[in-house]
């Protein structure tokens, strides 16, 4: 009986030690599966988090379209259980791009001035701006009198005093301050806002404020006194997405308005059916606001998109290339060129001349021959992103023209209130050209003209024309064969091949041969450079936007 007992006692032991062993286990693996769903859920909140900040990229590119936008602004929201805030900066300020240190100090508004502009975001979204400064009514309890101190993803300020400022440091060295120019930092800067005294019976602070202490990397800073704009409005978008504390941010980097230069072929109507036919080939967007047709095996290598519900004829043996698939695009909305602006254009203009207007391209250099302003090939330098404007002699004088042709060296964009013609070969002096890809020149031309863009009379056989080409014309009742590009006499004797290097945007499609054959064959190929970096102040196309690099901070 005893050793009945005996083994009872010992099972139940053994029992006992293997329940708390058991416990033990259970109470790791609760821990460790705890472990693993916080983990799992930070993983989740981490992606939710990047996902929150590209949407909201996306709303600040929203932002850009509807506001005329010249001053950095910060876009807040929430989406799902996340929020974000979104930082836009103005490129077009030009300034030191890229990843940066900065330290040391600046004055903010020395002279107490409504002109003293001022904004620092904080990486939630919420902002201090000048007025907050000027209306601040606290009671510091000892001096300095200290604002705000910690982080900062963005600082819009507008110093103004007497000289230049020298206490900011730029990668390490002074980075002087002018006290008339628009400075923006972005990036990720920890400062303290504060001034040094108080006034003694208020005890509220006294001015001037000034930002010390400050200290940050990867920073980006422009500064309006510089212009690398190349002719185009550019922004930078840095949005911070934030869910259950975990942050990612989202940058997005040269936003601009897309321009008409990304179009291999645009047309709004034309004579009849306008065909495209065998042996043509478009590496860019086509797009008409009319029935296409289409023979032989022409090949569309980007998206080709009509406003009708299918073809006029074809598309036979075509080849559609282009994304989103299937490559073409039936009932696409009524794009316009009624918005080009050529008051804006006016105003841009490096050059303006009035009247009959010669320019032969020479290299870096335009021979100008016009009448009124006493110029006989007469030289001018071009300038890095050059705009020369040609207007008409008077209200009744009807189209009074520029005639174009020559050699560029250099980016430049003529634009006329009449009519562009082209008198001669045009062509980059940079002929470093893969036809089937990249153009590895870093000239370009645009041609504008409100009425037509015409091959003039005489012209060599197998014209070489370097430039993207649009003929803005007139939606008035009437005019509809205005704003084409053409040849002057079609019937002229056969002259080979137009040789187009570029892109044609015309209201009316113009005739450049007849089969019979007369006149010019064509032979055009995309410039795909254009689509991305166009002609100086090349005109935009409404509320269509893109970016020119995309990344994660």
């Amino acid at each position: 009986m005893n050793t009945v007992r005996n083994e009872s006692g010992v099972v139940l032991i053994a029992v006992i030690c293997f329940t708390a062993v058991a416990a033990v286990l259970a109470a790791g693996l609760m821990r460790e599966s705890g472990t693993q769903l916080k983990m799992a859920g930070k993983n989740v909140s981490f992606e939710q988090a990047f996902y929150t900040a590209e949407g909201g990229a996306e709303r600040a590119v929203a932002y850009i379209r509807q506001t005329d936008l010249t001053t950095p602004a910060c876009v807040t929201g929430s989406i799902g259980n996340g929020r974000y805030a979104a930082f836009i900066v103005p490129l077009s300020e030009g300034g030191a791009d890229g990843t940066n240190s900065v330290g040391g100090s600046l004055l903010v508004n020395p002279n107490n001035s409504a002109q003293n502009e001022f904004l620092l975001v904080k990486p939630d979204g919420t902002s201090i701006t000048r007025d907050d400064l000027e209306n601040d009514t606290t009671v510091y309890a000892s001096e300095p009198c200290i604002y705000y101190s910690g982080p900062a993803t963005l600082i819009h300020v507008k110093p103004m005093g007497a000289g230049n400022q020298n206490t900011f440091m730029l990668n390490g060295s002074v980075y002087a301050l002018d006290n008339s120019t628009t400075y923006d930092l972005v990036g990720e800067m920890n400062v303290t806002l504060q001034t040094d005294e108080r006034n003694p019976g208020t005890l509220r602070a006294k001015k001037p404020w000034k930002l010390t202490g400050m200290n940050g990397t990867n920073v980006t800073l422009f500064d309006s006194s510089l212009d690398d704009s190349a002719g185009v409005d550019e922004y930078e978008v840095r949005s911070v997405g934030f869910v259950n504390g975990a942050r990612r941010t989202v940058i997005l980097e040269g936003v601009h308005q897309q321009s008409w230069s990304k179009y291999a072929m645009w047309y709004n109507t034309g004579p009849g059916d306008i065909w495209i036919t065998a042996g043509e080939m478009f590496n860019g967007p086509v797009h008409a606001n009319t029935w296409i047709y289409i023979s032989g095996d022409p090949i569309f290598n980007a998206l080709i998109s009509t406003t009708r519900s299918g073809w006029g004829a074809g598309p036979a043996q075509a080849q559609f290339n282009g994304t989103p698939s299937p490559g073409f695009e039936f009932n696409s909305p009524v794009q316009s060129m009624a918005a080009v602006n050529f008051n804006e254009l006016y105003v841009k203009a490096d050059l303006v001349v009035t009247g009959r207007t010669r320019i032969n391209l020479a290299g870096t250099n335009m021979l100008v021959s016009n009448s009124r302003s006493g110029w006989v090939n007469n030289s001018v330098p071009l300038g890095s992103n050059y705009l020369v404007y040609v207007t008409n002699a008077s209200s009744g004088s009807g189209r009074t023209n520029v005639y174009v042709g020559g050699t560029l060296d250099g980016r430049l964009t003529i634009v006329t209130d009449s009519d562009i013609w082209i008198t001669n070969h045009i062509v980059y002096a940079n002929t470093n050209i893969d036809l089937n890809s990249t153009n590895l020149s870093d000239d370009a031309l645009g041609l504008v003209a409100k009425h037509d863009v015409v091959i003039a009379n005489n012209t060599p056989n197998n014209i070489n024309l370097f430039a993207h080409i649009m003929a803005v014309g007139s939606s008035t009742p009437g005019n509809h064969e205005d704003g084409s590009f053409k040849v002057n006499n079609i019937d002229r004797s056969y002259a080979g091949h137009i040789n187009l290097y570029g892109g044609i945007v015309q209201f009316y499609r113009g005739a450049v041969g007849r089969i019979t054959p007369t006149g010019y064959r064509k032979n055009y190929t995309f410039d795909q450079r254009l689509e991305t970096k166009p002609p100086p102040h090349y005109p935009c196309i409404t509320n269509e936007y893109l970016w020119t690099g995309w990344r994660e901070k």
